[in-house]
């Protein structure tokens, strides 16, 4: 099992690059300190578009949480978290925590499709065996899930598609997206839980 740290906000008019520049110090400072992967990218694409994420990896809770807590004691890291207290270059921001619920996020890929559900924890089981139909429909594209740990909405499930290019994911979306096996099993997903969101991000 994966266990991942995001952080990540919107920048305002003209920071974009320094809002990329203090999440590329953070993601430096994270892969030093323990993180397995690190993953900056940005949504282009449905909810949250404009959106910069960055996303660390960890083989397990304990590793995540003792990188964060030498993440927080590093002088570089405790730079920047003053110039973003100081000086803002995101609207939002803020930290959640999510595991690995289905498969591992491979935080290599180039593109990530994520489709949120809101579901009850009851429900995890049967969505479980709908998520493996889907991932066995093509072995063009891999599919994972993971669940908060410790984020606003603890009642939603990311899905995870992945990628190698824009173009990779429009050509699976038309040969295995418009199929009646995908839809009947999207009309299933519906029965016990619904979906709420949407996005494809990039890799930077």
């Amino acid at each position: 099992m994966s266990v991942y740290i995001m952080v990540g906000g919107k920048p305002l008019p003209g920071r974009f690059n320094q809002a990329e520049t203090r999440m590329r110090t953070i993601a430096g400072v994270m892969a030093q300190q323990g993180s397995k992967v690190t993953r900056l990218h940005q949504t282009l694409l449905g909810d949250g578009t404009g959106r910069l994420s960055l996303v660390a990896e960890f083989e397990s809770f304990h590793e995540a949480m003792s990188t964060f807590g030498e993440v927080r004691k590093d002088p570089l890291f405790l730079e920047v978290s003053k110039q973003i207290s100081e000086n803002p270059a995101v609207a939002e921001g803020g930290a959640n925590v999510f595991r690995d619920f289905y498969g591992t996020v491979d935080n290599l890929k180039s593109v990530h499709l994520r489709r949120t559900y809101q579901i009850s924890r009851k429900n995890l089981p049967q969505m479980t065996e709908i998520i493996k139909e889907v991932d066995a429909l093509s072995p063009a594209y891999k599919v994972a899930a993971v669940i908060p740990v410790m984020a606003p909405n603890m009642d939603y499930l990311h899905g995870i598609y992945h990628f190698d290019s824009f173009a990779d994911a429009g050509k699976i979306m038309d040969e295995v997206g418009m199929t009646p096996e995908f839809q009947e099993l999207v009309s299933r997903g519906n029965e016990i839980a619904t979906l709420i969101q949407s996005s494809i991000n990039v890799k930077m």
